[in-house]
């Protein structure tokens, strides 16, 4: 009897193996060898023309003292950190306005969340315009303010204009997050806090921040690597200018490659920018599985 239960699952578990299989190829096929043949050509000096030849670490040196790969990896990190905690702090609050009864909430929250489905190119293209001397916010802050800004020419304002639209696309989507985490919070630990007279900011200090803690995990570590490697509005927007203000390294990597056909250099840009992105997946594995623990 228990060999036959065993030959069963082996069965099950074989037709498993076949089901996921055509997965499994175009994930190898399409994934895993362009990320092998990128860590060969991160060891190689060519432009995609002739015979690769091999230079070994000469690339990750040569990284060490590029000027604009150090400003594009400064560029990007200063994006992410800004960006993720503007959009950590808003949908949070967002979310926790909309656990009170309120009216038209379910309008206000499908306009909240309204850019998140819409494709980073178009909302790219339509701010760009809006950014425009003559766009809607340049007359906007004309009008209220007397002030003439220079959203994407401007060395100093074109990262924050950057940003703001980044914040603008993807706040609706972590306020989801939040607004899951907080209605899966039991109502009787918010009872039993009032019934100890317990006010709004010890609820949330003692309740709703511990209760959240895995939530708030998964969309910060999420928000980081969502933000680094962002690329679109930055491509689209402003090409990585002015003077290289908004070039992450997504978008150095693009030009590396595909402008200046130096492959061993993108490459070798893009294996650093893969080990980023790896060490805090590890680091979100990690709290989790603490957390869990």
């Amino acid at each position: 009897m228990i060999k036959k239960k065993k030959s069963y699952h082996r069965k099950v578990q074989n037709y498993g193996y076949v089901f996921i299989a055509p997965a499994l190829i175009v994930f190898f096929i399409f994934l895993i060898l362009p990320m092998i043949n990128s860590f060969y050509i991160s060891l190689c000096d060519w432009n995609m023309v002739g015979e690769k030849t091999f230079v070994g670490l000469k690339n990750f040196v040569d990284l060490l003292s590029d000027v604009r790969f150090i400003n594009s990896y400064k560029v990007t990190v200063h994006f992410t950190i800004i960006s993720t905690i503007i959009i950590m702090f808003l949908s949070f609050w967002i979310a926790l306005a909309f656990t009170a009864d309120i009216k038209l909430k379910n309008v206000l929250q499908s306009m909240i969340f309204l850019p998140v489905v819409l494709t980073m190119v178009a909302v790219a293209i339509v701010w760009g315009f809006m950014f425009q001397s003559t766009g809607l916010m340049s007359y906007i802050f004309m009008k209220i303010f007397g002030l003439h800004i220079p959203w994407l020419t401007s060395t100093k304002i074109a990262p924050y204009a950057i940003i703001l639209v980044y914040v603008w696309k993807i706040t609706g989507y972590y306020m989801v997050i939040f607004l899951a985490g907080l209605l899966n919070i039991p109502e009787v630990y918010y009872e039993a806090a009032t019934v100890d007279g317990a006010g709004f900011w010890a609820k949330l200090v003692h309740i709703t921040v511990p209760q959240l803690r895995n939530t708030f995990t998964l969309a910060f570590i999420s928000c980081i690597i969502f933000s680094f490697g962002a690329f679109t509005q930055q491509y689209v927007m402003t090409g990585g200018g002015p003077a290289r203000s908004t070039e992450v390294l997504a978008l150095l990597i693009y030009k590396e490659a595909f402008q200046y056909t130096r492959f061993g250099e993108a490459s070798a840009i893009s294996v650093v920018y893969f080990l980023t992105l790896l060490f805090f997946s590890i680091v979100q594995l990690k709290i989790f599985k603490s957390g869990t623990g």
